[in-house]
């Protein structure tokens, strides 16, 4: 699957094989609560499977006001 990380700066990472995003963030060392990842235009859950062709997006999460 392909990872587009956009944190601060955007890179691009390849990840091999089918996963739950909650195994995917624990490689990537992300913490899901300070991030949304994003498929297909989709916020997903840390329970989500993520397929090997899939392309996600992951996105600090930015609150203030």
């Amino acid at each position: 699957m392909k990872v587009i990380l956009h944190q601060p700066q955007r890179r691009e990472i390849e990840i091999t094989g089918g996963k739950r995003l909650a195994e995917i963030a624990k490689e990537l060392d992300i913490n899901l609560e300070a991030h949304l990842v994003v498929r297909d235009s989709t916020i997903l859950t840390r329970d989500e499977f993520v397929q090997d062709s899939d392309v996600i997006e992951i996105f600090p999460a930015v609150s203030g006001g």
